[in-house]
């Protein structure tokens, strides 16, 4: 039995609480003393006047709750009357709206003094009488239960069937999960039921499960057992050459795959010690790859450097077996292309400079020295010309615009589609071999057309043209 000074701690402890603001608490510990006291014949005048301050403390909070939390309890039957003088169209937010109002209310009760007899006599009758507007919904609610309990026990009937014929002894593993996953996705379709259903269908779902999961659990149990064999027989390898061992180790790797699963934690255990039991077997294969990683790493230093060239790289790539598939041997690929596509560049550069350079020669401001051999020929046999011919100098032009897909000046519009025609009927007439349609054959008839005693603006816009086709068709 408590003593008098254990009582007045308590009420210390409830006066620390009152000043912390968890006044319930508080006035719970308050409550609990008085209780107490009630069992102590002579009680001190110093417990009795610090009970009575904690009392009236406790009474002060609970009439300051109710001034706080009445005008919201107003609130909350004004809100229920007004549900009932005008129910919500939809009967779902209409019960909706009740339950949040309930909910409210529930809420002041636990944060402060409850409510009066006669505010919750009133609060009660008046949400009785605005779930009455609910009362069709709910008994479409009830219906649409007893139609799901309904769909569950051809559920339960279904999978009964399936056991009692023995499919479930002639499906895999997989087929058997999957069965399951489907059933359950069509279970959980025919929800809520009604409270006095749930139990009983959930356990004669599940008893009926039963022999399903008892299948799978033998067949895992096969599994493992012969998967610990085969680990068994990875251990009895014992060749010479090391080779041998890793195909023997890949065959059984291949029996291995075509075993079904011996449960999730049982599969990850014992994959790791089928693998761990064939390290022995990589040891020296290992060494291998790594010896040629170093080469390849001084390889890939030796190319970025240019120290090999990009020829000698790739033959001296071809002598790598084992590092196919590492990062070291990507990285090379890599560079390879990377100098590849600069080598590319530099040649098209290259190319497209002694192209523009055709021009220069010419109006003879450049030795045809400087230009493609190909065009040599031409451009000594323009020297020759008098006169340029207009005409066959815009005809190259378009043409090779055409060929590059570039836009043409408008005027030139009835050329460019009489040149697409003739594009079209070359490409479909395979023994005309009267034109050739390329970038030189175009160059060169640019070329024999042209002539320097008449070059003027003209000409050196068509030319202009004609180096944009370039930088597209090099």
């Amino acid at each position: 039995m408590e003593t008098s000074k254990d009582l007045f701690k308590e009420l210390e402890t409830a006066e620390k609480l009152f000043s912390d603001g968890s006044i319930k608490t508080a006035q719970k510990k308050v409550r609990n003393v008085f209780n107490k006291t009630k069992n102590i014949k002579n009680i001190p005048n110093k417990l009795r006047h610090k009970l009575n301050a904690a009392i009236n403390k406790s009474k002060y909070f609970d009439d300051i709750s109710a001034f706080a939390t009445n005008p919201k309890r107003d609130e909350l039957i004004t809100m229920v009357k007004a549900l009932i003088d005008k129910p919500l169209n939809n009967p779902r937010k209409h019960a909706h709206a009740i339950h949040d109002i309930q909910g409210q209310w529930q809420l002041l009760d636990l944060s402060s003094k409850t409510a009066s007899k006669n505010q919750w006599l009133s609060f009660n009758e008046l949400t009785n009488k605005a779930w009455e507007f609910c009362k069709e919904y709910f008994e479409e609610i009830k219906e649409l239960k007893l139609k799901n309990a309904i769909e569950r026990e051809k559920i339960i009937n279904e999978i009964n069937h399936f056991v009692n014929e023995n499919n479930h002894k002639s499906k895999s593993i997989k087929e058997l999960v999957l069965y399951l996953r489907q059933i359950f996705k069509r279970w959980q379709e025919y929800a809520p039921v009604l409270d006095k259903d749930l139990n009983r269908l959930k356990k004669l779902y599940t008893d009926a499960k039963k022999p399903i999961n008892e299948e799978i659990i033998k067949q895992e149990l096969a599994n493992k057992q012969n998967k610990e064999l085969l680990i068994v027989k990875v251990d009895e390898i014992d060749d010479d050459d090391n080779e041998v061992c890793i195909n023997k180790f890949k065959a059984l790797k291949d029996s291995w795959m075509k075993i079904g699963p011996a449960g999730k934690k049982n599969d990850i255990k014992l994959w790791s010690k089928f693998n761990k039991s064939a390290d022995r077997f990589f040891v020296e294969k290992k060494k291998a790859i790594d010896e040629e990683i170093k080469l390849l790493k001084q390889l890939t230093k030796d190319l970025d450097a240019d120290i090999k060239s990009l020829n000698e790289t790739e033959n001296n790539l071809k002598n790598f077996t084992n590092v196919k598939n590492t990062k070291e041997f990507k990285e090379i690929k890599n560079l390879i292309d990377e100098k590849k596509s600069l080598q590319i560049k530099k040649q098209n550069d290259e190319k497209l400079s002694k192209y523009k350079n055709i021009f220069n020669a010419l109006l003879k401001k450049e030795s045809i020295g400087d230009i493609n051999n190909n065009f040599k020929e031409a451009v000594n046999k323009s020297f020759e010309n008098t006169k340029s011919d207009l005409d066959e100098l815009v005809y190259a032009c378009v043409k090779l615009e055409i060929l590059a897909n570039l836009g043409s000046l408008k005027k030139y519009d009835d050329l460019r589609k009489s040149i697409q025609l003739e594009l079209l009927q070359n490409k479909f007439n395979k023994n005309d071999k009267s034109e050739l349609n390329d970038l030189d054959s175009m160059v060169c008839h640019f070329i024999i057309n042209f002539s320097s005693l008449d070059s003027g603006t003209e000409h050196k816009k068509l030319w202009n043209r004609m180096t944009k086709c370039f930088e597209v068709l090099i």
